[in-house]
């Protein structure tokens, strides 16, 4: 994809009892903004895409909309809300006090306890098995933090084991950067100082302690994944049992 962001299908991943995730069910990205229409003929003829699922905020989608592709649905799934901490004005940046490891980490913490993104994620899963074997494109803004964790979500439903699970996680480090290096860019141009350049490279980049910590909140709160998905997102018990019928060969 030239014109889409942090783009990838999971399809391919071994799992831990040696099958593979099947391909062109789970695709991820950055936000679906100003693509080619090249690309978006290689979603539909390539890969069948049948689903967008939008993980932004109300302000983030009204101010960028995702661009319609003919033949594909559009869900809106506001993961965050409008009180996510999902970003730092340049003041922010420049304060000495401002901790950009910190703050990521607090948006990891919203992700795992947050209700909205307890019924955002809810609602994203459960369409796998009501929904079954619709090629679905899932993002956010960057497709690394929201758009990560789901992926992580799907995978280990899917029987994946955490070292793949960090190695996907990690990849938006190399497919993202040219457009961080362009945000950078142009701030630097605008002014910004070596402090405010650096700590908005540690909001555009992902870190493995951010997905570990993640995963050691589920634990510590619930016991595990599969109670996580059970007793907190409400899904069937069978769910990840379902998602390996259906996901993987």
């Amino acid at each position: 994809m030239d014109t889409l962001v942090n783009f990838r299908d999971l399809g391919g991943i071994v799992t831990l009892d040696n099958k593979k995730v099947v391909n062109h069910q789970f695709l991820r990205s950055g936000e679906v903004v100003h693509i080619s229409t090249e690309d978006k003929e290689e979603l539909v003829k390539s890969y069948s895409l049948k689903k967008i699922v939008d993980f932004r905020g109300d302000t983030e989608v009204s101010q960028s909309p995702d661009d319609t592709i003919t033949g594909v649905s559009y869900e809106h799934i506001d993961i965050l809300g409008e009180t996510a901490n999902q970003g730092a004005s340049l003041e922010e940046l420049l304060n000495p006090k401002y901790n950009p490891q910190q703050a990521m980490m607090t948006i990891y913490e919203e992700l795992v306890l947050s209700k909205d993104a307890q019924t955002g994620y809810s609602k994203f899963l459960s369409d796998f098995l009501t929904e079954p074997n619709e090629a679905t494109l899932f993002h956010c803004f960057a497709g690394k933090d929201r758009t990560g964790f789901a992926a992580a979500l799907i995978l280990s439903s899917l029987n994946v084991s955490k070292e793949a699970i960090d190695e996907d996680y990690l990849k938006t480090n190399d497919s993202r950067k040219a457009a961080n290096d362009a945000i950078l860019n142009e701030m630097k141009e605008k002014g910004a100082s070596t402090k405010q350049l650096a700590n908005m490279l540690v909001m555009l980049t992902v870190n493995k302690d951010y997905l570990d910590y993640a995963f050691e909140l589920i634990n510590q709160h619930f016991g595990s994944i599969e109670n996580y998905f059970t007793d907190i997102l409400k899904l069937p018990t069978t769910f990840s049992k379902d998602m390996q019928t259906l996901y993987t060969i």
